[in-house]
């Protein structure tokens, strides 16, 4: 077992300096997507999720998010693949069917956003992934504050998508809209 252990930390160390290059990539001066993702300090540029319906889930979030799958490796205790879309980085790890059982997906949602995606259009967005049969969890609304307009989605599963439109103190969208 300790090789298999091994082996696997070597693999995600792989992944993670393959990711690294590629976030350095992304944020190269003078690329138009640096300077977007460059604008919101806060907005995170990876995440993780776990989930029993791996090959579902990345399906789902190729088809209706529009990622694309950089890379995945097989372990011993599962699979894991890495997934992008505009520089946000996403790891899919697959858990055990077990250990879901006593959770039902179609009922539980995580109660706060995973995943922050800055779209273009967060109307548009809901529109046509509405029309895909996703989930949605919050219609479109501006926030207190007046800065972004968001809503939220759900996966496959049963976690929570915040879409995020940027917009400044004159209602100008920093995303081209």
């Amino acid at each position: 077992m300790t090789r298999s252990s091994s082996l696997s930390t070597r693999s995600r160390r792989s992944i993670v300096a393959s990711l690294a290059l590629l976030l350095v990539a992304a944020v190269i001066p003078g690329l138009p997507s640096a300077r977007a993702q460059s604008e919101p300090a806060s907005r995170p540029s990876s995440t993780a999720i776990r989930t029993p319906d791996f090959d579902e889930t990345l399906r789902w979030y190729q088809d209706k998010l529009g990622f694309r799958l950089i890379g995945s490796e097989n372990f011993v205790q599962g699979r894991t693949a890495v997934l992008e879309r505009t520089g946000f980085l996403l790891e899919v790890t697959e858990v055990d069917h077990l250990l879901q059982q006593d959770q039902d997906p179609a009922v539980t949602v995580t109660r706060l956003p995973v995943i922050s995606l800055l779209v273009p259009d967060v109307d548009k967005e809901v529109a046509r992934l509405r029309k895909a049969g996703v989930d949605i969890l919050q219609n479109p609304e501006d926030e207190l504050d007046g800065r972004f307009r968001t809503a939220q989605i759900r996966d496959n599963g049963r976690h929570r998508i915040e879409l995020r439109e940027p917009i400044d103190e004159s209602g100008f969208n920093a995303m081209g809209r």
